[in-house]
């Protein structure tokens, strides 16, 4: 089934700009409320509030139960989109939703560099906490998935809302978020899962994800590649663990090339590229090796900036690529490729990149990187993956221009 183009799309806004403003109001209300309890709201808890009992609670909701409600969720959604024969579910808009306000929160913490509460009013935090305050990223994250949990059931609406507003007291309990941390969480996470979640944009990206196989691949290419730099930031995942996974992703490839993993297969197939069904998860293969490589050979912050260029600007290139735009956009060398796809992921690999290098050295890389990729590469017969030449290219010019 042929692609929806980007210009020929038309959404009606009405019903959407309506959330976003009440989303707006309550944001500004809340604010004004946090900055108010800001003064004094940390003498208050260390006074009355405080005891060993809630510590440990808070710290288990923070630290860990979130984090385990997200991958069971983000789990879940994998088994429904392989599950349904359409390859459509409405966990996908959620999911979606949620990653875009970690992206957003990363970069508003960036731009306001706020200090931590317990680094001005010296504290001592209960958990470790190293980025800018405002605004709050966990409770961005768990409000994210406010609105679309109560547009599937009130009932499961109204218990995600406590799940999250327990969050949010408890990185202020913490002393790791002011109160107006939260009101900005609330707000970015509350709009965020507004817009994503509604069904304008859920009718949208469903024509997309069920018309494109070129836009599934690259929103899980996208996902993941967040994943592992975040993953790795934390500490949760290492050289050992990719390679590992490096391992178990060459054995499931040599025995579903040889027709003993028929499901993996059949899987494979709603993502990858037609030309590459002979070498079943190359994609994601070459990801996981390059992912590897980066992390052996750069320094970790160039690592992060080159895997960083890869997910988001060659994720968006691909997916504006084709289809998406006039023909009269195409590039004379590739008509497969956009103009547009072109710039957009070049600017999105380069802000991506920036956070960890500098800007300069960001957008060389992801300039030539993402230019490069237009064309074909290879070795005799052999055409070189775009998962390796994209990180490996912008990886070693950040390096090189320091």
């Amino acid at each position: 089934m042929q692609q929806l183009p980007f210009h020929k799309v038309k959404i009606n806004l009405k019903a959407l700009k309506k959330e976003f403003w009440t989303w707006l109001l309550i944001g500004i209300v809340l604010f004004i409320i946090g900055k108010w309890l800001d003064s004094w709201i940390f003498p208050f808890f260390a006074k009355y509030v405080h005891n060993p009992q809630m510590d440990q609670l808070a710290i288990f909701l923070t630290e860990k139960l979130i984090y385990i409600v997200l991958a069971v969720f983000a789990g879940f959604t994998l088994f429904k989109v392989w599950k349904n024969e359409d390859h459509k579910s409405k966990a996908v808009p959620a999911l979606f939703a949620v990653f875009s306000t970690a992206i957003a929160t990363a970069i508003l913490k960036s731009f306001f560099n706020i200090p931590r509460p317990f680094v001005t009013e010296n504290l001592e935090p209960l958990v470790h906490a190293d980025l800018a305050s405002f605004p709050s990223g966990h409770t961005a994250v768990a409000f994210a998935l406010l609105v679309p949990m109560l547009r599937v059931s009130k009932l499961l609406g109204i218990s995600w809302a406590l799940f999250a507003i327990l969050i949010g007291f408890s990185r202020v309990y913490e002393f790791v978020h002011y109160p107006s941390d939260i009101a900005g969480g609330i707000f970015l996470g509350g709009v965020v899962g507004a817009i994503f979640s509604h069904p304008a944009t859920e009718k949208l990206l469903k024509k997309w994800w069920k018309n494109s196989r070129e836009f599934r691949r690259q929103s899980f290419h996208f996902i993941f590649g967040f994943l592992i730099v975040f993953s790795h930031w934390i500490g949760a995942l290492r050289i050992r663990e990719i390679l590992t996974l490096l391992l178990i992703g060459l054995v499931v490839i040599v025995l579903t090339a040889r027709g003993h993993l028929d499901f993996v297969q059949a899987i494979l197939k709603k993502f990858e590229r037609k030309r590459i069904y002979d070498f079943p998860g190359s994609g994601p293969f070459y990801f996981l090796l390059a992912v590897g490589i980066c992390f052996v050979i750069f320094p970790v912050k160039v690592a992060y900036a080159a895997i960083l260029i890869l997910s988001v600007g060659d994720s968006l290139n691909h997916i504006i690529a084709k289809n998406r735009m006039p023909k009269r956009f195409n590039l004379p060398w590739n008509r497969r490729k956009s103009l547009l796809g072109v710039f957009l992921g070049i600017f999105a690999g380069f802000f991506a990149a920036q956070f960890f290098v500098p800007w300069y050295s960001a957008l060389i890389a992801s300039t030539v990187a993402i230019i490069l990729e237009t064309f074909k590469w290879r070795i005799g017969k052999i055409f070189i993956d775009d998962n390796l030449i994209i990180p490996l290219v912008a990886g070693v010019i950040m390096a090189i221009l320091g």
